[in-house]
């Protein structure tokens, strides 16, 4: 998979701004604050049509502006489209070949990207909130069908929480319940069937690469739920736990299992990572999460994702460094941001396009 060029219109600091991409690497040099990881942001809103940065997507639109637009040409092996992403104050709206999308899910996993960056560490120390949202992007980008169901199942429990919130155990319809709550137990068990799945696929890689970076130690993905979710009659199980838990649920006034509430952890030779692990250790952990996530990708669509390297080699040492490289080196195109090219081993810099990142402006070295 490659972008050929990208066209950015009031994305934060930048006005204007057209590019053409080496199909290899893309290196963009300069002090902070100055655009680099804004137009790595671009690049990653594109393809997942949402930014990993902010929540609030009209903060991406540059000051004193009403909308931004980013477009840009992905080629594979067998086709070339145009994406293009719009958002303004109205909302937002993504096409391909200028035809609008309707379902996010039909646009998802035409760009497909890794980013790495320093925030990552969040994934492995921060909320289940983000880990679950880390699952829900990368199974999207893998598996369409993931985010119909996704999309299903979260339209249900609005609408379930809603009912709980406005009723008591006198005013509450049974009848009615039991029939949400049959929808809402067969989408959940189609994620809980795809996430499993996929956190045995990321456990098959990221063990393999860990013990070969950190020399013999053995890191394992957990995923933590409050639903047995090895049974074969899982959608049954579902409706009896949804049914079992509704003093707690209208006591509450929201649904307190299901997908929604789930988390995965990282365990390192036996022993929470987030709890008892250095930071070193959890940084680690982080990267060699995001190689497997590559590995997984190249399998799956038989195709090399889009890698987004967002100041990380400064943090690495340069056994972890290499790591990354290897991915480089097998001809991925990829986009590094720096504050100076030190970091960067020569045999990269050789094959690259370089530009230097300044106030918003962006002007090509070599």
């Amino acid at each position: 998979m490659e972008i050929k060029n990208i066209k950015i219109k009031n994305f934060r600091n930048y006005k204007e701004l057209e590019l053409n991409f080496n199909k290899k690497i893309n290196i963009f040099i300069g002090n902070n604050a100055q655009g680099k990881t804004n137009l790595i942001e671009s690049l990653y809103v594109l393809g997942i049509t949402k930014s990993h940065r902010t929540y609030n997507e009209k903060k991406l639109i540059k000051e004193g502006e009403d909308f931004l637009k980013i477009s840009g040409i992905v080629k594979n092996e067998n086709t070339k489209k145009e994406l293009e992403i719009l958002i303004s104050n109205k909302g937002k709206s993504v096409k391909i070949d200028k035809n609008i999308i309707r379902k996010t899910s039909e646009y998802i996993s035409n760009l497909v990207v890794v980013l790495f960056c320093p925030d990552d560490l969040e994934i492995i120390k921060g909320s289940p909130s983000i880990r679950r949202r880390f699952l829900n992007i990368e199974l999207g980008q893998i598996d369409n069908n993931y985010l119909v169901h996704l999309n299903k199942y979260n339209k249900l429990l609005k609408n379930r929480n809603e009912y709980l919130k406005q009723n008591n155990e006198r005013t509450i319809e049974m009848n009615f319940l039991e029939v949400l709550d049959k929808q809402i137990a067969e989408e959940a068990t189609m994620l809980y069937n795809k996430r499993i799945k996929f956190i045995d696929e990321l456990n098959i890689y990221i063990k393999k690469i860990y013990k070969k970076i950190s020399n013999g130690d053995i890191i394992q993905i957990k995923y933590e739920t409050n639903v047995d979710v090895k049974q074969e009659k899982l959608e049954e199980l579902i409706l009896k736990k949804l049914k079992s838990n509704i003093k707690k649920d209208l006591l509450f006034g929201t649904t307190t299992i299901g997908p929604h509430r789930d988390d995965f952890l990282f365990y390192l030779n036996n022993h929470k990572i987030n709890e008892y692990g250095s930071q070193g250790q959890q940084r680690l952990a982080a990267l060699c999460l995001k190689l497997a996530e590559i590995e997984i990708f190249i399998i799956k669509n038989n195709d090399y994702p889009i890698l987004l390297l967002d100041d990380i080699f400064s943090e690495l040492d340069e056994k972890r460094r290499c790591s990354v490289i290897e991915y480089i080196n097998k001809g991925i195109q990829t986009f590094i941001t720096a504050t100076d090219i030190n970091d960067i081993k020569k045999n990269i810099l050789k094959n690259s396009d370089i530009y230097d990142v300044k106030e918003g402006i962006i002007t090509k070295l070599k």
